[in-house]
């Protein structure tokens, strides 16, 4: 398996291991050169230094500043299993005390080794990270490599510690656990599919759904080489509900917000007008929330991707005027009202800053047209002799009177003077602002990928186990016991293992470890002198996964009397099937009994009841059973019902199963042969189904498959 997909979290795989490690890396930063420093100015924003180039912007930089580049070792990264012969990291600590925050972006460019990699390739075993200090740990980045001057870009707007790593080997086991991160770029084919995921977005209030849920599963497919197919299948049958659902809703924001980066780069480019006219129109309906917010920002991309292809005969018309007006307007913003690149965009930056969290879609737009309108309008707003000195500047015969000068001229070299502007300012300022928010946008995608990796990388705690009780002797001493099934790239030894004297064996793996090992989902026991290559087991043992801790039975658990014993909290009754002949389903009056509409209303409702197991000794019991009230699924709302009193019916206990036959007030007979479990998290539990059966004069005319389920915490 490539190694960028292997790479990619921060602890990939947890292995298998009945003594499992507990080393861990330094704290402390270890200083491995001395600390170099270097003087940047606006016109000479650029560091050249020994292993490393930082490309700042001329408009963070107002005066001279210091910049100081250590070389140092990484911390919290090798350890025993993790070490310098596996991996070569450069990493870099860049601090520039005399600027408190950055409005542009910074390229860090940092050479790789390729001579270091013997198995594998530049784009399998080459990565980039940053190390947060609050959270102590390294954090992904996106980064991009450049294989003709072997140098990884790192974009970011912010200083700190940053490392470019080289994995040695592409499939080592060091290689599968190093704390280090590669995250994928944007997944092949978004281009065809990103408009859909955000359109199903702004159509359910700007919620991920099924086409953000098939982005995000091709993001992960890409990265880590697993099948959508497999990823919905262990998340639908293998994983416990609730890590599903989280790990369900992560594939969902990593597809939208991968999205909305694809959606950033094509506005900036001026395509998708459809799609970007949609996104405005919608947005002011979504609460600024967190995709709402998102979708803001991408909003934004579009003001700054605007086609002035038509304000071309503007700007001609402000090149080509001879005017005295026009002459001295120009002579007012050439030598008094000059205001430089770097000085707009300050200004459009914190504009934006400003609108970021307005539920209006057009404020920046607004607020950025009144900036610029207010500035081409700033010589008309002058005193008349403020005015007079400036044409006095162009037409040495003096100023008499008002010229010519009307509104509509005003208003003509005001406007060709705006398309001018905003034309000469499109790459300086509008560009890298549009820069400014992909960069955000992608940032965004980078903390969906975080989670994601957060939710791969859950552990648990295995516990195999025969469930001995005080003084009793393991039967399954020395037996072999291995997960299954496993691929190809599983390293089997690290899922294979021994039940000790006690009757357990214990182990932890990773979520991420567990899938790419072939997701096994049963537990094999062999005879100890057994060959598990190529003998058959002696037991298969069927489990699900849940975090932090799982437990697997070598042996039946089932509750005692006691444990079941009591009253039933948690008891529902549904109607999977129906069988009826409703001409024959009559009452003494001649009328029938049951109805199609009762057929169907049977289909959909489900119903609470009533379940007390009365303990007499281990193996009998009484059983009070009877159905309290009930809803209609499909709606939601109470059936109108008038529940008859419960009933109670003699049951036996026999090695966990409970059964009894209950007769209803309607002579209805239910048959229940319950198979009662014990779970991983203590409660006990049963899902069965039986059938009722309806009885008259003329025999068995009525049929109903009910499903009984059950829960005792």
């Amino acid at each position: 398996m490539n190694l960028r997909k292997l790479i990619s979290l921060l602890i990939l795989v947890t292995i298998f291991t009945n003594i499992l490690s507990g080393c861990s890396g330094g704290s402390d930063v270890k200083n491995s050169s001395k600390v170099q420093e270097f003087k940047i100015t606006e016109d000479n924003p650029t560091v050249n230094a020994d292993g490393i180039d930082i490309m700042f912007s001329e408009y963070d930089i107002n005066e001279e500043t210091t910049v100081s580049i250590q070389k140092v070792e990484p911390q919290n990264l090798f350890n025993e299993e993790v070490t310098k012969e596996d991996v070569l990291v450069n990493t870099f600590e860049i601090k520039v005390p005399q600027v408190e925050s950055f409005t542009s972006l910074i390229n860090i460019d940092i050479p790789y080794d390729e001579s270091f990699i013997e198995n594998g390739s530049v784009k399998s075993n080459v990565g980039a990270m940053y190390y947060d200090e609050a959270q102590s740990q390294w954090i992904p980045i996106p980064f991009e490599i450049d294989e003709a001057n072997k140098t990884v870009r790192i974009i970011t707007n912010h200083l700190s510690t940053y490392s470019v790593f080289t994995i040695k080997n592409e499939n080592t086991r060091a290689a599968k656990i190093i704390k280090v991160n590669s995250f994928p770029p944007l997944p092949s084919g978004i281009s065809q599919v990103f408009e859909a995921v955000i359109d199903e977005a702004i159509n359910n209030t700007m919620t991920p759904g099924k086409q953000a849920f098939e982005l995000g599963q091709s993001v992960v497919s890409d990265w880590l080489g697993i099948s959508g197919a497999t990823l919905t299948s262990i998340t639908q049958t293998l994983y416990a509900s609730e890590f599903a659902s989280g790990l369900g809703n992560a594939f969902n924001n990593v597809g939208l917000a991968a999205a909305m980066v694809q959606a950033a780069y094509d506005f900036s480019s001026g395509k998708d007008k459809e799609l970007f006219t949609n996104l405005t129109k919608n947005l002011s309906y979504f609460s600024v929330g967190r995709w709402g917010s998102n979708a803001l920002q991408l909003s934004f991309v579009g003001v700054y991707a605007i086609d002035y292809s038509l304000n071309k005969f503007a700007t001609a018309a402000w090149d080509g005027r001879k005017e005295i007006w026009y002459e001295a307007y120009k002579a007012y913003y050439e030598k008094e009202n000059i205001r430089t690149a770097k000085q707009w965009y300050s200004k459009l930056y914190w504009i934006w800053q400003d609108t970021k969290e307005s539920k209006d879609p057009n404020a920046l737009k607004a607020a950025i047209d009144n900036e610029l309108t207010s500035y081409v309008n700033a010589f008309w707003n002058l005193p008349d002799s403020d005015k007079a000195f400036w044409q006095s500047e162009i037409q040495k015969t003096g100023f008499s009177g008002g010229g010519g000068l009307n509104k509509k001229l005003e208003e003509e070299i005001s406007n060709a003077h705006k398309a001018r502007l905003v034309k000469d300012l499109q790459e300086p300022v509008f560009d890298k602002l549009e820069q400014a928010v992909r960069w955000q946008l992608t940032e965004e995608y980078t903390k969906e990928l975080i989670n994601l990796k957060n939710y791969l990388n859950k552990s648990t705690n295995v516990l195999i186990t025969e469930n001995l009780k005080a003084g009793e002797k393991a039967e399954y001493a020395g037996y072999i016991v291995r997960f299954a099934p496993l691929n190809d790239t599983a390293y089997v030894p690290s899922w294979t293992g021994k039940i000790k004297d006690d009757g357990t064996a214990q182990t932890q793996f990773t979520a991420l470890g567990h899938i790419q090992s072939g997701a096994p989902d049963a537990l094999l026991l062999f005879e100890p002198d057994a060959n598990p290559d190529t003998d058959e087991p002696i037991k298969e043992i069927p489990f699900k996964i849940s975090f932090p801790n799982m437990q697997i039975n070598l042996k039946e658990m089932y509750p005692t009397m006691d444990e079941i014993a009591g009253n039933w909290q948690t008891v529902y009754m549904t109607f999977p099937n129906i069988e009826a002949d409703l001409n024959y389903i009559k009452s003494e009056g001649g009328e029938c009994d049951f109805t199609a509409e009762m057929v169907e209303l049977f289909k959909v409702a489900r119903m609470k009841c009533k379940f007390e197991i009365q303990k007499i000794d281990e193996t009998n019991a009484t059983l009070v059973f009877g159905i309290t009230s009930g809803i209609n699924t499909s709606t939601g709302e109470a059936l109108d019902m008038e529940p008859d009193p419960p009933v109670s019916a003699s049951a036996t206990y026999n090695e966990g199963v409970f059964a009894s036959k209950v007769i209803m007030d309607d002579e209805m007979a239910i048959n229940l042969s319950l198979d009662m479990k014990k779970t991983q998290e203590g409660n006990i539990v049963f899902e069965n189904t039986s059938t009722i059966i309806g009885e008259d004069e003329n025999g068995k005319i009525m049929k109903i498959t009910i499903n009984l389920k059950g829960q005792k915490e």
